[in-house]
């Protein structure tokens, strides 16, 4: 059974890192991606990982990525 874990701020420093290790091990599952305000990358971890909820800053980031990903 694959660990389940969230990543907060996943488009920070941290949080690219800590991808960079569930890339590596089969055995995590990414369940939620919570973040600032980069949409951009946010959209492209979000495609990878298919996280389950997704969490943004703002309103306005949040409908700029349901739009991106309908």
């Amino acid at each position: 059974m694959k660990k389940q874990i969230a990543i907060l701020g996943s488009t920070g420093s941290i949080g690219t890192q800590t991808l960079e290790i569930v890339r590596e091990n089969d055995d995590l599952q990414v369940v939620g991606l919570a973040a600032g305000s980069n949409v951009d990358l946010i959209e492209a971890q979000v495609r990878e990982f298919k996280p389950r909820i997704v969490s943004l800053q703002s309103e306005d980031s949040c409908n700029e990525l349901r739009v991106r990903l309908a």
